[in-house]
């Protein structure tokens, strides 16, 4: 039986990730896609399915979603309503997105790696991580659950960045840095 997904935001990071979800794995025969929620949106949305509101839809259910959202903090305050609603948060990666050592990157659930990425060697990825077009990962990297990378970040080598952290579009990250839990890193 098909297991119905959604994902969660109807603005222009909803629509790329429409396309993606379709590209990135089997997911047709594991998915039904139902539609997008968005709280600031209603009726019908992208490519002409509905755009539900939170309350009309049953998250109890056994489902699958994505936040595609780019805000950090709206990301973790939605997961926290639903963690327990027993909501399965597949890991998203595009066949565009290279990742060198398969067994040396840990992706949590949720996480989505967009096209045009590279990820390397011994890196840590938490839950409901966005990292978006072009960006590239070094070696001994760490991220922290629901970051997120805008497009063309580059991170060097052994960087820590905390939890639910916002890189702004280009942003370098230099080699051995750690950002703190909650930071803006700006374009």
């Amino acid at each position: 039986m098909l297991r119905s997904f959604y994902l969660f935001g109807a603005g222009g990071l909803g629509k790329e990730y429409f396309h993606y979800i379709f590209q990135a794995f089997d997911f047709e025969r594991i998915y039904v896609f139902k539609g997008f929620i968005d709280d600031n949106a209603a009726g019908v949305g992208f490519r002409n399915f509905p755009i539900y509101k939170r309350e009309e839809v049953d998250l109890s259910k056994k489902c699958a979603m994505l936040f595609s959202l780019g805000n950090p903090k709206l990301k973790k305050t939605l997961y926290d309503n639903y963690e327990t609603k027993g909501v399965e948060y597949p890991i998203l990666i595009h066949p565009d997105a290279k990742i060198v050592d398969f067994e040396g990157v840990e992706i949590a659930d949720g996480s989505v790696v967009c096209p045009g990425s590279i990820i390397t060697t011994e890196i840590v990825i938490g839950r409901h991580v966005l990292i978006n077009l072009n960006c590239t990962i070094g070696h001994d990297a760490r991220i922290g659950d629901f970051s997120s990378l805008m497009p063309g970040v580059h991170i060097s080598g052994q960087v820590t960045i905390g939890s639910e952290v916002m890189v702004g579009t280009g942003a370098m990250i230099l080699n051995g840095v750690t950002i703190g839990d909650g930071a803006v890193i700006g374009a």
